[in-house]
């Protein structure tokens, strides 16, 4: 029987996979049909894959937990914004460079973490958080190169997904895993139809039905396989390998649209990657040596 561990690593292996597919075939379809009715389908599509799943993982009154449901709403709605600015920046920028900014969210998290939840921050995390900031003044050079306006939009995922996790903290332990991932799409799907006046978008053509069913169905099961991963391992464990989606944006850059990052942006990419994981490899290693005092105090 597969340890709890190595399958929760396996299951954030294929999440981050399938987050990075979903983000590439969303940049391919931006080239030729608005990013609305791209976002739309995605939702809609993933929905029906996330219901399809749900009698088996909590089933819907889960899912309408009385108690959490206002705070789940809230996080659907920062997910929903997150969803849609990543796919306005991915769609103008190349991939890497997108990613590059998105990885700077544990540091803002772990930031939000002393604001509003008055987390104790020591010298090595602050330590990590600053260097993980360098890399991004390396990577983008602000001031001494144009800046292109959608970074803007990926430093606003930053925000809205490290917002969600605060939310996410508040609510604590949910009844059902589904819930993470019901509430997004539900709060995007409303929201376009809201700002379309009622209107549903087109399904454009046959391509563009290939391409929505692909994605709704990897954002769909890696939201899923997310959740459940965490549920299996702690953060600590299971957030580094988030990192595996630059080999995937360097992929899908190099090969679909012909973009080479500089050394620079590779230099700070690094700087931002390395620091991630040094503060990961930190807080597993306090988490066991705070497991290893209750134990021992529990035992005398």
């Amino acid at each position: 029987m597969i340890p709890q561990t190595e399958k929760a690593i396996a299951l954030t292996l294929f999440a981050f996979a399938a987050f990075a597919l979903s983000d590439g075939l969303r940049k391919l379809m931006s080239l030729d049909y608005p990013i609305i009715d791209i976002l739309f389908w995605q939702g809609a599509l993933g929905l029906v894959l996330l219901c399809l799943a749900i009698p088996f993982i909590g089933g819907m009154n889960a899912v309408l937990d009385r108690k959490n449901i206002k705070w789940q709403i809230i996080r659907g709605g920062l997910i929903a914004l997150n969803t849609t600015f990543s796919l306005t920046a991915i769609s103008q920028v190349p991939i890497m460079d997108a990613y590059t900014i998105f990885f700077l969210t544990p540091f803002v998290t772990c930031l939000m973490g002393v604001v509003f939840f008055k987390e104790t921050i020591g010298a090595f995390r602050m330590l990590s958080i600053g260097f993980g900031f360098i890399g991004a003044l390396v990577a983008f050079r602000p001031g001494f190169e144009a800046v292109n306006p959608a970074y803007l939009y990926a430093l606003t995922c930053v925000f809205t997904f490290s917002f969600s996790n605060m939310v996410a903290r508040h609510m604590g332990a949910t009844k059902s895993l589904a819930a993470y991932a019901f509430w997004p799409f539900i709060v995007l799907i409303m929201g376009i139809i809201i700002y379309r006046g009622g209107d549903i978008p087109p399904m454009h053509d046959a391509q563009f039905l290939l391409y929505a069913v692909l994605i709704g169905f990897a954002y769909g099961a890696a939201s899923l396989t997310i959740a459940y991963a965490f549920t299996l391992a702690p953060a600590a464990v299971i957030a580094p390998y988030q990192y595996i989606q630059i080999i995937f944006a360097l992929g899908f850059g190099y090969f679909f649209f012909g973009h080479i990052p500089d050394s620079m942006k590779m230099l700070g990419a690094s700087i931002i990657i390395a620091s991630g994981l040094v503060m990961f490899a930190r807080e597993r290693m306090q988490k066991r040596r705070t497991e290893k005092n209750k134990r021992a105090v529990l035992e005398e």
